[in-house]
């Protein structure tokens, strides 16, 4: 007869040893761990538990020790821990931003994405929340890659310090949109340098000299890309000399925009053409020239770095960029199955560069002109 298996009873220094485990897994301890004295307190047990604790914790590489300075805390097994245990079909989309405040060009990119994934059996978490552009990422995802980990993280719209995260972490990731400079993180998305650039290079050739870059949020990775196309535009200019103006509005705020624009329109001479990233802010710089009396095209030129549904009721119809989104869900799901197989290529960027749409919103210049300085928020 086969004795069974007997129960094992767990020990006081097993339950320290893994109490003190989720503390390092979230975060809470970092660097070190408190003294020997001050892990008593926390756990209420004698030194001698704790030192027991310490020392499994020592056995299994978590932990090492330093003479004369303590427990020093080893992150790298941590990560990697982590990354074992993640089931192989769950992914999570992190996005902080409500869904349905997404531009439609992102929700199409979702709708394709969501198909692929059911298509090969794929579990698409969609995970949404201004808490992930205010919090800071190191008080927010240790515990929720621990509590609910995935085969594959997706970044949308991600800030500069949630990108880091993740390239320090050694999760797999995947970036929809652009990845900030020095971060080889593996990402997909729509080429907005090369956009603007051949925005400005178009109006350039039809004669403007004088042109304005309506921003969103220059700390974004998309719009840094895309300040630095309209720059290089400006830069391999041959012709008659050209001035560059700048206009930042990072949110929804359409008073303040107008103020910005009438800034640069009251000053001598005015530009003579916008180039705008954020598609509704085109239709505020449409309206508010109109409430001006000024003309599209006579007076001004306007081009739309996005395209949306809105766009094609304006008139004159306006000039935008157009991108296969089918391609770019794609291409975005891709990436992810090579992280999830561990076959990704690091720092694998897939931009696609859009289709300039000519619209009714741009011709050349009016005959007055000059020179404009630049305004800022």
């Amino acid at each position: 007869m086969q004795i069974p298996a007997q129960p094992r009873r767990i020990l006081l220094a097993d339950q320290v040893a893994q109490a003190i485990e989720r503390e390092i897994a979230a975060e809470r301890w970092r660097d070190w761990l408190p003294g020997e004295r001050n892990l008593q307190k926390i756990f209420n047990v004698s030194r001698q538990t704790v030192r027991a604790a310490l020392a499994r914790l020592i056995a299994r590489r978590t932990i090492g020790v330093e003479p004369f300075r303590g427990y020093r805390i080893k992150r790298v097994k941590r990560a990697a821990e982590a990354i074992v245990a993640a089931p192989t079909r769950e992914l999570g989309l992190i996005c902080p931003e409500p869904v349905y405040r997404m531009p439609p060009r992102f929700i199409q990119v979702l709708d394709v994405l969501r198909g692929l994934c059911a298509s090969e059996g794929y579990n698409l978490e969609l995970i949404e929340g201004q808490r992930f552009a205010r919090t800071a990422p190191g008080r927010l995802m240790p515990r929720l890659v621990r509590t609910d980990p995935k085969a594959c993280w997706i970044l949308v719209m991600a800030p500069r310090a949630m990108q880091a995260w993740f390239a320090e972490s050694g999760h797999p990731v995947v970036v929809y949109g652009n990845v900030y400079p020095g971060l080889a993180l593996n990402s997909t998305g729509i080429d907005f340098h090369a956009s603007i650039r051949h925005a400005a290079s178009h109006l350039l050739a039809k004669g403007h000299r004088r042109l304005a870059f309506v921003s969103y949020a220059l700390k974004r990775a998309g719009e840094e890309e895309s300040l630095r196309g309209f720059r290089e535009a400006f830069a391999a200019h041959r012709g008659s000399p050209a001035v560059p103006l700048l206009i930042e509005r990072p949110d929804g705020d359409a008073d303040a925009l107008c103020r910005q624009l009438d800034g640069a329109l009251n000053s001598v001479p005015r530009p003579t053409a916008f180039v705008v990233s954020h598609s509704h802010h085109y239709a505020t710089v449409a309206s508010h020239l109109a409430a001006r009396g000024l003309r599209v095209p006579d007076d001004v030129s306007l081009i739309s770095r996005s395209e949306d549904l809105f766009l094609r009721f304006l008139r004159p119809t306006p000039a935008f960029y157009r991108a296969n989104m089918d391609q770019s869900a794609r291409l975005l799901f891709d990436l992810v199955r090579h992280a999830v197989d561990g076959t990704a290529r690091p720092g694998a960027q897939h931009l696609l560069i859009p289709e300039f749409v000519p619209g009714g919103s741009v011709g050349p210049p009016p005959k007055a002109g000059g020179a404009v300085d630049v305004v800022r928020r």
